[in-house]
Formats: structure tokens, C-alpha cells, sequence
């Protein structure tokens, strides 16, 4: 016998005996580990009569088998049974592993999966290994996932379908090779877009079908209505009484110097005092105009609050490139805010631009998977603050309008100068139960730029009012630290803002109220909880392996992390596997079974994901060997 089977024989002889100290039924109706640890024991001393044959998987069930984006788990089930001992059975859905578990020790494994995934339907693949090694494998069952705005799956958004309307705003999401060529369906010329691969057109109601069906075809949505997230100004600037919280505007020191904040809403007035000279480009996707301008005035006191003159701006020193989007009502439509969100990406290396103030929203509340949301992430991820509006539908839970309901941007609620929350600010959580907004700052009575003046002002409130606060805030972050991620400015403006309502993080203020003062002192002497997440090695057990002999996959990691997954990236598939730090050392383990996978070259990649949407990779070579 091999010293570490006698060390596995003598703990399991030592809990057995542990064990006896107890009715044995007693110990198994309340105790897990006491059962787990009987298993073992059994199992050590079970003769194993023939230790080639592979484990049963039979009675799987999935309920439900449908789930909508946003709805609890579906439970998967299987009575698994071997006589030698099951080592371990899981799920593959999606290119995920779902573990599951057998709890009450009576043959019947149980795991979960999420309704997070993609729209479509997937096999369940269950797999399970006995502790010699040998693997079955069941693909019986499916599970579909329905989009939200397509619960039946024809790729027609569902509010379009029973219209009989001859025109149809609508924007087709496709692959890029359908770019320009979708335009004998439509009725009018197709405008395309890049942050999201697609196309805006007036089609018939009785062409959707025809479309979705093409294809390359992702979908066919409304191209619905977005209106500015302000409430009715007021002439003048009101005398409040003294602020109980940090006014960033009267924050003193670096002032944004170098930094290009894309503000997209209805314009500015350039010939206003406050914003002489900061005006660097001016795009007009509304009436084609050359010179800055604003027919409605929300974008001039937005434009004040960035970089405004004059003691209205948070952030004086940097330079401004508006985008008009919105009419002179202050409405447009998603296709419009999605080519001005092209525009930034295409222009920023030109103008420097690394943030974009965007006080722009849905009518109703977010479940933060609509297109806006995809886009406004993805312009995260391709490194720009985004600053967006929870939205003025408040006080209803669950009121944040899109695309405030995107994870990784930074939405933003407003107060009052009492630290109050603005009555009408949105509320999380979002419909995917994330918590919501971000941060707050004021947007009750806030004096900026008036339109159509040389130096007047004018007060209004609402979320809008907010947001190119905390965008000036970002630039000024971004002055002291060039290098820092989107995800670095908005851990840092959430971690040092001033907690509020109830502690810690919640669904009225977030995080808290805005503090630049706070946030500035913590990017020359950042407190341990300010430091983003580190991922600091990653190991193997082993570097080559045969089929069906498990893998190890160790990560050591640091900070505050959402989650970290360890990513098996092989010649014909690949398999995204959790880790989980089970003694809380900051060693994170997975497991990989090598049953049922092609033999050859591979890359192990572990894969962090930080709190506040940080990335870090470390990836090791892997070469799995054919059995023989």
C-alpha cells in the first residue's frame, strides 16, 4: 500500500471513528460531511470488481426547460449510480461546467443554470466520472433561453409583431457581411452602425419575417424613442442653504487639462461666456450643421456643468466635443444615439476623448439587456468612461431606464443639496437584480449656462443634471492619472464617495454621494480597498496529461472580485469553468475531467473579472495526450 493511501486510510479510520461517538442516523440526517466521509469510507473498502466500466446517468430532467433573461435557475437532475464511487458529475451548457452535487447521498445529483446566457437553445451535456477514471456521458435534454423582447424566438422583437403599419422604424442586427446589402428590403436608406454590427431602416410590417429569416440576420428591433432625463428649468440661480455635500464643482486643483469629455445631447451654445474657447468639435446628426449650436438648451447646461467657466464647471480645464443627437425637443431615436456612439469611437484618438457624458435614456425601466446597454458596454470595453442617467421615473423600485441597467458603465441618481434623494430619481435594482445606480451626486435646483445668454443661468433638475458632474469628475481623475481603465475611475469614485441611506452599497444612492475631494487624495495615497483585484500566478498540476486523468488548475488572487473562471481553450472546443477560494487563502482551484476531449494542444487561460468590472488574464500551454 502507497504511504498516501495509508494517510487516506488512517483520516478516514479517525472520522469513522469520529462518527461512531454519534448515532449513525442522527449523524447522517444533520450532517453532510459525516455522510460524505461514510461514503469515502465505503467506497475505500468496496471490492471493485471490474474497474472499466463507466458510471449510469439515467432519469435527467430539466425544469423549467424554458427560461427568460432575467428569471431564478433552472434545476438539473440525475440519478447517477457506480459501483465503484462517483469522483464527480457536472453539466456543460453553454460551454460552462454547472457542478453538480448529491447532498442527500441517495444517488440523485443536483446543479443549477442561470438565465445570464445568450438567447438560444443548448444541450445539457451531463458527465460523470467514477473514482477510477471512467466516463458516460448524457446529451438527452436542452434548455432554451428566450430573449426578453422575443419570448417566442422568431427574431422579431415582440412589440413589433401585429403591427400593420407600412413603415417601421427598425434596426437589424447582423453579421458584417450584410453590411449595404439589406437595402431592397427596406424603404428607405439603410444607416449602419459598428458599436453594434447592424442597420437602422423603414421597413414594411409584412417584410419582418423575410428579414429575420435572412441569413447573417441576428434580430429585427424597434428603434425605439430616447428623450433627455431633465425636468422643466427654471430661470435664475436659487440661494440654497449651505451644502451638507462635497459640490465637485468647487473642488480646487487639477481641472481636467488634457482631457476630451464627448458630450452627446442637443447641442451647445458656444457664444456663452462659461464655454469660450472649450468647444474643440462639433458634430450635428440632427440639422447638419458646422457651428455649435443648442435649439433646446439642455445640452449648453449639461456642456457648463463638464467644463463650464465661471465657477459652473467641475472640470474648467478640459476640452469639450459635442455631439447633437437630440432635437430641438429633446428626443431622438436609438439609431441616432448609436451613430453618435460611433462617432466618439471613430474620433477619439483625434480629439483625446476619454469620456462621454450621456444624459440621454429609454421611457421606461431597463432590464439592462436592450441594445443601448450592449452598446454602451461595449464602449467601456473599448477603454471610455461612460456616465450615464438612472433615469427620473422614481420612486418605483426597479425604475432605472436603459441604459443606466448596463453593468460595467457608470450610472448616476441625483440629490439634493440635504444629501435627500431626488424624489423622482430612479431606483434599482435593475431587472437582472443588479444594484443601481452607481453613485449620486446633486441634480435638485443645479445653476449652469443658459442658452441664448451671454453669461446667464438657469436651474434644473433631474438625473440629467447629475451626470456631466460625475463626467468632469472622471476627466479630472483621468488629468492626474492618465492610465487609468474605465474601471479604475469608477472604483475610485464609488469607493471614496460618502455612503448614504442605509450602509454600504443600496438600490437608493449606491455607493453614496460623489466626493472629488476624496477621490483626488486617494489617487496619491489610495487606501488597500482602493487597489484593483491582482491575479497573480496560475499553475497546473501537471503540464501534459492522457485522456480522462484530471487537471488542477490553481490561481492565486487578491481584491475584490466578481468572479474568476478558469477557460479550457482546445482544438475543437472550449469549457469556461468556475473557481472557487474554498479555504478563503486566495487560491482559487477548478477542476477539469479530460474525459470526452480531443487530444493536443491547449491553452489553460484563467480569466478575473474585478468588482467593478476590471479584466485580467493569465494563460499556460497544456498538451493532452491520446489514450492508448
Amino acid at each position: 500500500m502507497r504511504p498516501g493511501h495509508i494517510l487516506h486510510l488512517v483520516l478516514l479510520l479517525a472520522l469513522v471513528s469520529y462518527a461512531s461517538a454519534f448515532p449513525v442516523q442522527n449523524a447522517l440526517e444533520n450532517n453532510k460531511a459525516t455522510a460524505w466521509f461514510q461514503k469515502e469510507y465505503d467506497n475505500y473498502f468496496r471490492p471493485n470488481l471490474d474497474d472499466s466500466t463507466p458510471p449510469v446517468i439515467y432519469g435527467v430532467s430539466v425544469r423549467p426547460p424554458v427560461l427568460k433573461t432575467g428569471d431564478p435557475r433552472s434545476e438539473i437532475r440525475a440519478l447517477v449510480h457506480d459501483p465503484s464511487g462517483l469522483g464527480m458529475v457536472y453539466a456543460e451548457i453553454g460551454n460552462r461546467m454547472n457542478l453538480m452535487l448529491d447532498l442527500d447521498r441517495d444517488g440523485t445529483y443536483t446543479g443549477y443554470c442561470g438565465s445570464n446566457l445568450p438567447a438560444g437553445t443548448y444541450n445539457v451535456t451531463i458527465i460523470a466520472i467514477d473514482r477510477f477514471g471512467n466516463a458516460a456521458k448524457d446529451e438527452s435534454k436542452k434548455i432554451t433561453i428566450r430573449d426578453l423582447r422575443d419570448l417566442n424566438g422568431n427574431g422579431i422583437e415582440d412589440s413589433l409583431e401585429g403591427q400593420k403599419a407600412r413603415d417601421l422604424k427598425v434596426i437589424v442586427l447582423h453579421e458584417e457581411k450584410l453590411k449595404g446589402n439589406l437595402t431592397g428590403i427596406s424603404t428607405t436608406r439603410e444607416k449602419s452602425f459598428n458599436v453594434l454590427p447592424g442597420s437602422a431602416m423603414t421597413v414594411p410590417s409584412d417584410r419582418l419575417e423575410e428579414i429575420a429569416r435572412t441569413d447573417g440576420v441576428r434580430g429585427v428591433y424597434t428603434d425605439q424613442k430616447l428623450t433627455l432625463l431633465s425636468l422643466q428649468e427654471s430661470p435664475g440661480s436659487p440661494n440654497p442653504a449651505p451644502s451638507i455635500i462635497d459640490d465637485p464643482r468647487k473642488s480646487t486643483g487639477p481641472v481636467g487639462k488634457g482631457v476630451t469629455v464627448a458630450l452627446i445631447d442637443t447641442g451647445a451654445d458656444a457664444g456663452h461666456d462659461s464655454l469660450s474657447g472649450r468647444i474643440v468639435a462639433f458634430q450635428d446628426f440632427v440639422n447638419e450643421q458646422d457651428e455649435p449650436y443648442d435649439d433646446n438648451g439642455h445640452g449648453t447646461h449639461c456642456a457648463s456643468l463638464i467644463a463650464g467657466g465661471l465657477g459652473m464647471g467641475v472640470a474648467p480645464g478640459a476640452n469639450l466635443v459635442v455631439v447633437k443627437v437630440m432635437d430641438r425637443n429633446g428626443a431622438c431615436y436609438l439609431s441616432d444615439a448609436l451613430k453618435a456612439l460611433d462617432w466618439c469611437l471613430e474620433n477619439r484618438d483625434r480629439y483625446g476623448i476619454k469620456v462621454i457624458s450621456f444624459s440621454v435614456g429609454g421611457e421606461g425601466p431597463s432590464d439592462g439587456t436592450s441594445l443601448l446597454d450592449e452598446a454602451c458596454s461595449r464602449m467601456v470595453e473599448e477603454g471610455l468612461v461612460m456616465c450615464v442617467a438612472a433615469g427620473n421615473s422614481g420612486p418605483a423600485p426597479s425604475s432605472i431606464v436603459m441604459p443606466g441597467g448596463a453593468k460595467e458603465v457608470i450610472t448616476v441618481g441625483a440629490i439634493d443639496h440635504t444629501g435627500m434623494i431626488f424624489d423622482l430619481s430612479s431606483r434599482g435594482p435593475t431587472q437582472a437584480g443588479e444594484i443601481k445606480p452607481d453613485l449620486v451626486t446633486l441634480g435638485v435646483d443645479v445653476p449652469s449656462a443658459l442658452a441664448g445668454s451671454r453669461d446667464g443661468q438657469s436651474s434644473v433638475s433631474g438625473t440629467s443634471m447629475a451626470v456631466p458632474q460625475v463626467s468632469g469628475a472622471s476627466a479630472i481623475l483621468l488629468e492626474v492619472e492618465p492610465e487609468l481603465q474605465p474601471a479604475d475611475v469608477k472604483r475610485l469614485l464609488l469607493k471614496t464617495a460618502d455612503d448614504l441611506g442605509a450602509e454600504g452599497k443600496d438600490n437608493l444612492y449606491g455607493y453614496g454621494a460623489l466626493n472629488l475631494t476624496r477621490a483626488l487624495r486617494s489617487t496619491n495615497a489610495p487606501e488597500e480597498g482602493l487597489y484593483p483585484p491582482d491575479l497573480a500566478d496560475v499553475r497546473l498540476n501537471r503540464d501534459e496529461a492522457t485522456e480522462g486523468e484530471p487537471v488542477m488548475v490553481e490561481a492565486q488572487a487578491s481584491g475584490e472580485i466578481r468572479s474568476l473562471n478558469a477557460n479550457i481553450i482546445g482544438p475543437d472546443r472550449n469549457l469556461e469553468i468556475p473557481m472557487d477560494d474554498l479555504d478563503g487563502n486566495g487560491v482559487y482551484s477548478a477542476r477539469w475531467e479530460t474525459s470526452f476531449w480531443t487530444a493536443g494542444e491547449y491553452q489553460i487561460s484563467v480569466d478575473l473579472e474585478g468588482g467593478f468590472g476590471e479584466r485580467e488574464s493569465m494563460a499556460v500551454p497544456f498538451r493532452l495526450l491520446k489514450r492508448d
